[in-house]
């Protein structure tokens, strides 16, 4: 059975970077973004990397696109057996929590929390089928008196319960279905206008990370992992 692979917001920063890495593994990449120019561009510069790699237009704030997207799949690629759910975005990264309005609130938790999980919730068959795994890319979500973005946040923290809520549900019902996050640390990405510092990764140093712990072989259901603890305990705020 081939491998292949669905990961949304692969044609820039992190998610290209997976891309590229899984691609040079020999996973197909079906490229999910909601910039058509930009996801045909980036499917067709891995396909000159001699890496197979297909675009899948996904908006996940767009609700029309998530069934569309699974569809497709459904219909070419009933074989996936990976889902990397990358895509998100900040909001106002500097806006303290009490200046937001719930629009703007549920602008970003549409993205990176109800866009997700309806991706999940829909691919879950073929992907429990073909004993498949998914992979959500995350931050730390606990107190840190450098990092408060409150929108963003406080949407990863709906998507971590997500990850750690549906291991259990997988484990308890056994089914053939892995889901893990990782978390890459901080990154310079198009997200956080492209931030630099001492601790501070490249878009490829992140995703040959994240890329080294899918494939390490593990079974890591349930587990938060990250550069500085394999498999950081959530509950208990072990990043």
């Amino acid at each position: 059975m081939a491998k292949k692979v669905f990961i949304t917001g692969a044609n820039k920063g992190i998610g290209k970077q997976i891309a590229r890495q899984m691609g040079k593994s020999g996973w197909t990449i079906l490229v999910g973004a909601r910039n058509e120019d930009r996801g045909r561009a980036a499917a067709r510069e891995l396909f000159e990397e001699n890496i197979e790699a297909e675009y899948l237009n996904i908006d996940l704030q767009d609700s029309k696109t998530i069934p569309a997207a699974v569809h497709a799949i459904e219909s070419r690629h009933a074989d996936l057996s990976m889902l990397i759910n990358n895509a998100a975005i900040p909001g106002d990264m500097h806006k303290p929590g009490y200046e937001f309005t719930t629009d703007e609130l549920r602008s970003v938790m549409e993205t990176n929390f109800f866009g997700p999980f309806e991706l999940t919730r829909r691919l879950f068959p073929t992907l429990e089928k073909n004993k498949g795994r998914v992979v959500n890319i995350t931050i730390p979500i606990g107190v840190l008196p450098f990092f408060n973005p409150f929108a963003y946040k406080t949407s990863k923290a709906a998507f971590n319960v997500m990850a750690q809520s549906l291991a259990q549900n997988f484990t308890e019902k056994s089914k053939a279905v892995e889901i893990f996050s990782i978390m890459p640390g901080a990154t310079t990405t198009d997200l956080n206008g492209n931030i630099t510092g001492e601790y501070v990764k490249t878009a490829g140093e992140s995703g040959r990370l994240v890329v080294g712990f899918i494939l390490d072989g593990k079974n890591h259901n349930g587990e938060v992992l990250s550069e500085s603890c394999a498999a950081a305990d959530y509950n208990y705020g072990l990043f």
